[in-house]
C-alpha cells in the first residue's frame, strides 16, 4: 500500500503541470531535441505521461499531437544538421555504428528505411542525418517523417498506457511497466540484430 500511497501523492503534486497546456509545450521540444541529441529521454518520458493518461491527465489526443509534432520538428532539423555537415557527423560510437547502418538500408530500401528507423535504438537521428548528407528528397523525406512520428506516437504511448490500464491504483507503477516492455522488444531487436549480424559475417568468411 505504501507505494500505492507514494505514488498518488507524487501524481497530486504534479497534478497542475499534468493539466497545464505548457506540458504539450515541454513533450514537443523533449521529443524534437531527443531527434539530433540522442541523450534526452524522450521514450521514457512519453510512456511515462503514456501511463498517467489512464487517470484522465494528460489528455490522450493532445499528448499524441504533440509527440508527433515534436516528432516532426526533430527529423527536419537533423535532416539539416545531415545537409550541412554531411559526412563530418557521427564520428563514433553507437551513433556512428547505427549511422553506418542506415547508409546500407538507406541505399537499399529507401523511405522505407527511415520509416522502420523510427522504432530502432539510435534508428532515428541516424537515418535523418544519413538522408541530409546523401541529399535525400526533402518532400519526400518530410512525408516519411509525418507517418514515422504518428506510428510512433502510437507505439510509445500505447506501451504506457497498457501499463497504466494495468496499474490503475499506481500509475508510477504502470509507468515502470511501459518502460519495462520497451526495454525488452528493444533488447529483442539487438540480439536479433547481433545473430543476423553474425550469421552474415560467417556467410561472408565461408565465401
Amino acid at each position: 500500500m505504501v507505494p500505492v500511497k507514494y505514488g498518488r501523492a507524487m501524481i497530486d503534486h504534479l497534478m497542475p503541470l499534468l493539466s497545464s497546456p505548457w506540458l504539450y509545450v515541454i513533450v514537443v521540444l523533449i521529443v524534437a531535441v531527443d531527434g539530433f541529441l540522442p541523450v534526452v529521454p524522450s521514450e521514457a518520458v512519453v510512456i511515462s505521461l503514456g501511463a498517467l493518461s489512464a487517470v484522465g491527465h494528460p489528455n490522450l489526443a493532445a499528448l499524441a499531437v504533440a509527440v508527433a509534432v515534436g516528432g516532426m520538428a526533430g527529423d527536419r532539423v537533423t535532416y539539416l544538421i545531415g545537409r550541412k555537415a554531411g559526412a563530418r557527423v557521427a564520428g563514433g560510437g553507437k551513433l556512428a555504428v547505427a549511422k553506418q547502418k542506415a547508409e546500407a538500408a538507406l541505399l537499399r530500401h529507401g523511405a522505407v528505411a527511415i520509416l522502420a528507423a523510427r522504432f530502432m535504438p539510435y534508428g532515428r537521428t541516424a537515418t535523418a542525418l544519413v538522408s541530409g548528407s546523401v541529399a535525400f528528397p526533402m518532400v519526400r523525406f518530410a512525408a516519411v517523417s509525418v507517418l514515422a512520428s504518428i506510428g510512433w506516437a502510437a507505439y510509445v504511448i500505447g506501451l504506457g498506457r497498457c501499463g497504466g490500464e494495468l496499474f490503475t491504483q499506481s500509475p508510477l507503477l504502470g509507468a515502470a511497466c511501459g518502460i519495462g516492455i520497451g526495454m525488452c522488444l528493444a533488447a529483442v531487436y539487438a540480439i536479433r540484430e547481433k545473430r543476423r549480424a553474425s550469421i552474415l559475417k560467417r556467410e561472408a568468411v565461408q565465401a
